[in-house]
């Protein structure tokens, strides 16, 4: 039977292994997509292609991870087994093995970042762990992108490398950690107006990371070191802001209404700063939404595996939705005006994302709703 310090390193490493086979790894393929390109022969945008079908796979087997148990020595294999895929890509030349390489391990590591949040979720420290390392993973390959610009396969053969150890270490691990209950709901359901808030936040940082990056490219369509530091920046506040006690639920609407504005922001006043700003707000906002989303769903169903599960890929999918629909309306209005379009279903469907009667709780002092993003 597992101790309580040799579980809590495991959960550790796997939600670190997510980390680095998800917004690390993942982020690589779409911000260097053009030099990846140039490495391999083949336009950026069909880098950009096989990165979309690699989430697309991991998507899929997500959703098997879901409807099963995957114990943690499981799970440990399949970070061995993304870690090698992107090492490999991250060496090869020739597109068939960049692009096998990248669909094994998109494979893998969908049910190593579903299973990592799961088990996070029964631990409210290691939930607030988890959502620090997966937002500070977007700073990390923003940093890493502008690092590696020249050479765009080194980080992601060194975040493989990283996650083959890790991989190697849960799997010898002497005791290992599964998820009860085959990822079902142990206690209580949620509201699906959790589900819609879940969906409006990925929806709003889907349709604006990639986009406003665009915006100041003009004629330019490849992403470069001064675009990928402008992420860097703008993904600070975000850490900031899930390191606040809380938020209540109450909070979700307004800091949906203030993440949507964002990308407003962005396309009304283009530019460095205020792209920064403007990205910037919609993160922060979106993942302290979502932090508070998450404090609600585990409250209402305790150890609700399942909803772990299903909440992450509810921002996945939503996230590609936003940015298909800012990339099909650049097409034909321009990149501002789809940063703008993208707001409006965000700010009419911002209120109907809790309960109409949510529990009610005493009024904390004025400092804390300030830092809860409530009214007064």
């Amino acid at each position: 039977m597992a101790t309580c310090g040799s579980s809590s390193k495991t959960v550790a490493a796997l939600s670190a292994s997510g980390v680095l086979a998800g917004p690390i790894a993942g982020g690589q393929l779409v911000l260097l997509s053009k030099p990846l390109g140039g490495v391999l022969g083949i336009p950026g945008a069909v880098v950009g292609y096989i990165a979309l079908t690699v989430l697309t796979v991991g998507g899929v087997t997500a959703l098997f991870a879901v409807r099963r148990q995957v114990p943690s020595p499981v799970a440990g294999a399949c970070a061995l087994v993304a870690g090698a895929g992107f090492a490999v890509a991250g060496w090869v030349s020739a597109p068939w093995q960049f692009v096998v390489a990248v669909l094994v391990a998109g494979a893998a590591a969908g049910p190593l970042v579903v299973t990592g949040r799961a088990l996070a979720f029964d631990s409210p420290g290691a939930l607030t762990r988890w959502q620090i390392a997966m937002v500070a993973g977007v700073t990390v390959t923003a940093g890493m992108a502008s690092l590696c610009y020249e050479r765009p396969g080194l980080g992601l053969a060194g975040a493989g490398a990283a996650l083959t150890v890790l991989g190697l270490g849960i799997v010898l691990a002497k005791h290992g950690v599964t998820p009860p209950g085959s990822l079902i709901v142990a206690r209580g359901s949620i509201s699906r107006r959790y589900l819609l808030g879940y969906a409006v936040a990925g929806w709003i940082v889907g349709g604006t990371v990639l986009p406003a990056l665009h915006v100041l490219l003009f004629r330019w369509n490849a992403l470069g070191a001064e675009q990928t530091n402008l992420l860097l920046l703008a993904s600070v506040p975000a850490i900031a802001a899930l390191m606040l006690p809380g938020p209540r639920i109450g909070a979700v609407v307004p800091l949906l209404i203030l993440a949507a504005g964002g990308p407003v922001l962005v396309a009304t006043a283009p530019g460095r700063v205020t792209l920064t700003i403007g990205l910037g707000v919609a993160l922060a906002a979106a993942a302290r939404a979502a932090r508070g989303l998450d404090l609600a769903v585990r409250a209402e169903a305790a150890r609700s595996h399942r909803m772990a599960a299903l909440t992450a890929l509810t921002v996945v999918i939503a996230g590609a939705g936003g940015l298909a629909t800012v990339t099909a309306l650049g097409e034909i209005l321009g990149t501002g005006s789809g940063l703008t379009v993208l707001a409006i279903p965000a700010l009419a469907l911002a209120p109907l994302c809790v309960p109409r009667a949510p529990v009610r709780v005493s009024r904390s002092p004025l400092i804390a709703q300030v830092l809860e993003g409530e009214a007064p």
